[in-house]
């Protein structure tokens, strides 16, 4: 009997823990497993980088509070008898008191961040809410130190149910990589105020109006979200247009990197982002803001680090990679192997299914 695992998710729009699931479905064919996804929100975009069949539902949540949703999902697990459901972030973390009602024995919850409303994990009522769900969670997975340090302490969920399990991603063999000069710089992820691209955006144009020979380089913006009308005025009112583009969301990420020549992350917080990750699995330089669990898992010796919501810092730290191609190499070669060693995608699969008590095939 192959063993059901139900992920349910808020939505499964364009982000970076709609990429990890993905990830973990399409790679866990050697896994005796027939996963189902279940969306609470009809928000289903990037379904199309799911490349196996599999089962999708959608409950049409309200917003607010929806009890109709809680009945939805008891009668569709009663219906499925899964082995195990996966719930993500706050967004579907109430739903657990439903799964151990329906008899689900495996009631897995991931974090892959504090929340985007809540990046400080600071919100009182939240994090009394998690503590009282999580005596319902037989397994409750981070995916990075900082988390496991604020779910252990703070919210005082008990060890022995705690895991950290990193994210990974497809390490493809690489040729030698040889920097040139930089030209093109990229950033990937949800237009969000979390991302604060905004930041990136004002940066870049000081940098394109204030140093020379910046004017012949380009900023492009990958991604989809709330922002994206405001993202574009900012453009616009900066007179920006020829240097920086809004891509909108992509599914060629890898082509993408490869034709960058620098990968910039602006953001106010991060757990463990999977677009660092993947470009330092494409030998695309790093530059990240150094916020969050992003310093605990990665270092100086692979990325170069600047201080968040700092333009001038900003600024000159786009340019500064831009001219130093002796960094470029030595930190591009030792995260490719930081990331092949630690991070790739086997090991992620594997220690999923484990924490799911499903075992390969025979």
């Amino acid at each position: 009997m192959t063993n059901k695992v139900v992920h349910l998710v808020y939505s499964f729009g364009c982000g970076g823990l709609e990429k990890v699931i993905a990830n973990l479905i399409n790679h866990s064919s050697n896994y005796d497993v027939e996963h189902v996804l279940i969306s609470l929100t009809d928000d289903i975009s990037m379904i199309n980088q799911v490349n196996k069949k599999i089962k999708v539902l959608i409950l049409d949540k309200r917003p607010g509070n929806d009890i109709k949703t809680h009945v939805k999902l008891f009668s569709l697990l009663k219906e499925l008898r899964p082995l195990v459901i996966n719930t993500y972030n706050f967004g579907t973390i109430e739903y657990h008191l439903v799964a151990k009602m329906a008899g689900v024995p495996i009631r897995v919850h991931s974090d892959h961040g504090r929340g985007g409303d809540d990046p400080a994990g600071k919100n009182k009522s939240h994090n009394m809410f998690r503590k009282f769900i999580a005596n319902f969670i037989t397994e409750y997975i981070v995916v990075s130190y900082d988390l496991f340090q604020w779910i252990s302490n703070d919210i005082r969920v008990k060890r022995s149910k705690l895991s950290l399990i990193f994210n990974g991603v497809v390490v493809p063999h690489s040729e030698e990589f040889v920097g040139d000069k930089v030209k093109t710089f990229v950033t990937v992820g949800r237009l969000d105020k979390v991302k604060n691209q905004q930041l990136l955006i004002n940066a870049f144009a000081q940098a394109v109006t204030t140093i020379p020979d910046f004017e012949q380089c380009t900023l492009n913006i990958v991604g989809d979200g709330p922002l994206l009308n405001e993202l574009q005025r900012q453009i616009e009112s900066l007179k920006m247009q020829e240097h920086i583009h809004l891509l909108g969301f992509r599914d060629d990420i890898t082509d993408i990197l490869n034709n960058s020549d620098v990968f910039v992350l602006s953001s106010v917080y991060e757990a463990m982002p999977m677009t660092i990750l993947e470009a330092m699995a494409n030998k695309t330089p790093v530059i990240c803001t150094n916020v969050g669990g992003i310093s605990q898992f990665i270092t100086e010796e692979q990325t170069w680090f600047v201080e968040s919501n700092n333009c001038d810092a900003l600024t000159n730290k786009l340019n500064e990679v831009r001219e130093d191609n002796e960094s470029q190499l030595i930190k591009v070669n030792n995260a490719y192997q930081l990331v092949k060693e630690k991070y790739a995608m086997q090991q992620m699969v594997k220690a999923y299914m484990a924490k799911y008590s499903i075992k390969k095939k025979i």
